[in-house]
Protein backbone atom coordinates (compact mmCIF):
# COMPACT_ATOMS: atom_id res chain seq x y z
CA UNK A 1 0.00 0.00 0.00
CA UNK A 2 2.81 2.49 0.87
CA UNK A 3 4.18 1.75 -2.82
CA UNK A 4 1.48 2.55 -4.07
CA UNK A 5 0.84 5.38 -2.29
CA UNK A 6 4.15 6.62 -3.05
CA UNK A 7 4.00 5.67 -6.83
CA UNK A 8 0.64 8.25 -7.17
CA UNK A 9 2.27 11.12 -4.96
CA UNK A 10 5.36 10.84 -8.03
CA UNK A 11 3.11 10.58 -10.62
CA UNK A 12 0.97 13.44 -8.96
CA UNK A 13 4.38 15.45 -9.11
CA UNK A 14 5.34 15.08 -12.47
CA UNK A 15 2.05 16.15 -13.34
CA UNK A 16 2.09 18.95 -11.73
CA UNK A 17 5.27 20.12 -13.03
CA UNK A 18 5.02 19.48 -16.41
CA UNK A 19 1.95 22.11 -16.67
CA UNK A 20 4.03 24.60 -14.67
CA UNK A 21 6.19 25.05 -18.31
CA UNK A 22 5.64 25.22 -22.33
CA UNK A 23 8.05 24.09 -25.02
CA UNK A 24 9.30 26.32 -27.45
CA UNK A 25 11.39 26.06 -30.23
CA UNK A 26 12.60 27.23 -33.36
CA UNK A 27 15.95 27.70 -35.69
CA UNK A 28 18.36 30.16 -35.64
CA UNK A 29 20.71 31.37 -38.60
CA UNK A 30 22.58 34.18 -39.33
CA UNK A 31 22.06 36.95 -42.17
CA UNK A 32 23.13 34.90 -45.24
CA UNK A 33 20.57 31.99 -44.03
CA UNK A 34 22.91 29.71 -42.31
CA UNK A 35 22.25 27.72 -39.79
CA UNK A 36 24.45 29.02 -36.45
CA UNK A 37 25.54 25.83 -34.82
CA UNK A 38 25.79 25.92 -31.03
CA UNK A 39 24.05 29.06 -30.55
CA UNK A 40 23.15 29.61 -26.49
CA UNK A 41 19.42 29.98 -26.06
CA UNK A 42 17.84 30.46 -22.59
CA UNK A 43 15.21 31.52 -20.55
CA UNK A 44 15.86 35.23 -19.76
CA UNK A 45 16.59 35.13 -15.88
CA UNK A 46 16.78 31.59 -15.14
CA UNK A 47 19.24 28.91 -15.92
CA UNK A 48 17.10 26.58 -18.22
CA UNK A 49 18.63 26.80 -21.61
CA UNK A 50 19.59 24.63 -24.57
CA UNK A 51 22.16 25.15 -27.85
CA UNK A 52 21.61 24.53 -31.46
CA UNK A 53 22.06 21.26 -32.99
CA UNK A 54 23.64 21.10 -36.74
CA UNK A 55 20.80 22.17 -38.11
CA UNK A 56 20.42 25.38 -35.87
CA UNK A 57 17.06 24.18 -34.80
CA UNK A 58 16.20 24.10 -30.86
CA UNK A 59 13.58 22.81 -28.84
CA UNK A 60 13.49 24.38 -24.91
CA UNK A 61 11.30 23.97 -22.07
CA UNK A 62 10.27 27.45 -20.45
CA UNK A 63 8.66 28.27 -17.29
CA UNK A 64 5.19 29.62 -17.23
CA UNK A 65 6.67 33.10 -15.50
CA UNK A 66 9.13 33.28 -18.46
CA UNK A 67 8.40 35.22 -20.85
CA UNK A 68 11.47 36.59 -22.93
CA UNK A 69 14.51 34.56 -24.37
CA UNK A 70 17.80 35.54 -24.92
CA UNK A 71 19.83 34.46 -27.65
CA UNK A 72 23.57 34.52 -28.03
CA UNK A 73 26.53 33.14 -29.92
CA UNK A 74 30.28 34.27 -30.35
CA UNK A 75 30.95 37.29 -32.48
CA UNK A 76 27.06 38.17 -33.06
CA UNK A 77 24.51 40.62 -31.27
CA UNK A 78 23.09 39.05 -28.06
CA UNK A 79 19.22 39.20 -29.11
CA UNK A 80 15.85 38.89 -26.23
CA UNK A 81 13.22 37.82 -27.84
CA UNK A 82 9.68 37.88 -26.40
CA UNK A 83 7.96 34.91 -26.48
CA UNK A 84 4.30 36.06 -25.96
CA UNK A 85 2.19 33.26 -26.49
CA UNK A 86 4.33 32.16 -29.48
CA UNK A 87 5.83 28.43 -30.02
CA UNK A 88 7.85 28.59 -33.06
CA UNK A 89 10.49 30.89 -34.07
CA UNK A 90 12.96 31.74 -36.26
CA UNK A 91 15.34 33.91 -35.41
CA UNK A 92 18.10 35.82 -37.26
CA UNK A 93 21.47 36.94 -35.70
CA UNK A 94 22.89 40.24 -36.74
CA UNK A 95 27.08 40.22 -36.62
CA UNK A 96 28.41 41.96 -33.78
CA UNK A 97 31.92 43.17 -32.39
CA UNK A 98 35.00 41.37 -33.83
CA UNK A 99 38.15 41.33 -31.64
CA UNK A 100 41.34 43.00 -33.37
CA UNK A 101 43.41 41.89 -30.73
CA UNK A 102 44.02 40.39 -27.60
CA UNK A 103 47.46 40.53 -24.98
CA UNK A 104 47.20 37.82 -22.30
CA UNK A 105 49.64 38.80 -19.20
CA UNK A 106 50.77 36.06 -16.74
CA UNK A 107 48.16 36.87 -14.54
CA UNK A 108 45.84 37.19 -17.20
CA UNK A 109 45.33 40.94 -17.07
CA UNK A 110 44.37 42.20 -20.69
CA UNK A 111 46.66 45.26 -21.37
CA UNK A 112 47.78 47.48 -24.13
CA UNK A 113 50.52 45.87 -26.20
CA UNK A 114 52.45 49.38 -25.98
CA UNK A 115 52.11 49.70 -22.28
CA UNK A 116 54.03 46.43 -21.66
CA UNK A 117 56.97 46.68 -20.49
CA UNK A 118 58.49 43.07 -21.82
CA UNK A 119 58.19 41.81 -25.73
CA UNK A 120 55.24 40.43 -26.71
CA UNK A 121 55.27 37.70 -29.27
CA UNK A 122 52.42 37.23 -32.17
CA UNK A 123 51.04 34.62 -33.85
CA UNK A 124 49.16 34.78 -36.96
CA UNK A 125 45.65 33.17 -37.71
CA UNK A 126 47.92 31.37 -40.59
CA UNK A 127 50.43 29.60 -38.45
CA UNK A 128 47.51 28.37 -36.67
CA UNK A 129 45.94 26.51 -39.31
CA UNK A 130 49.02 25.67 -41.19
CA UNK A 131 49.71 21.72 -41.12
CA UNK A 132 52.81 20.55 -40.89
CA UNK A 133 53.58 17.15 -42.00
CA UNK A 134 54.63 14.34 -39.63
CA UNK A 135 58.60 14.15 -39.16
CA UNK A 136 59.51 10.67 -37.98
Amino acid sequence: MKKLSLLLVVFLFAVGYSYGQRTVSGTITDTDGLALIGANVTAKGTTVGTITDIDGNFSLAVPDNVNELEVSYTGYDTQIINIDGQSNFVITMSEGELLDEVVITALGIEKEEKTLGYSVDQIDSEELTKARSTNI
